[in-house]
């Protein structure tokens, strides 16, 4: 009875807890890609934005503010798309 008891409590804790280590670093990494991407993206756009002569003197922080919002907005969206994903599972 003492074996089949610490069997099942095995099998109900340590291997739920084991295949779900492996989906957290999963998603952890794919998550840490995801947001080295969108910094990316935006660190293109200020340097595309500042490449034009017409925001060089007073408006030299539209390139710098574009990125800031591109973030948000990517944030934004990345967000809802996982809430909206969620709502649908349930």
């Amino acid at each position: 009875m003492l074996d089949l008891l610490r069997d099942y409590i095995r099998q109900e804790t340590i291997e739920p807890v084991k295949s779900l280590f492996g989906s957290v670093l999963f998603l952890f990494i794919g998550s840490l890609f995801i947001s080295l991407g969108f910094i990316s993206i935006s660190i293109g756009l200020v340097t595309f934005l500042q490449r034009f002569d017409g925001l060089q003197a007073w408006f030299s922080w539209v390139p710098y503010l574009s990125g800031s919002l591109s973030l948000l907005c990517m944030a934004f969206f990345g967000i809802r798309i996982l809430i909206v994903k969620k709502g649908k599972d349930v």
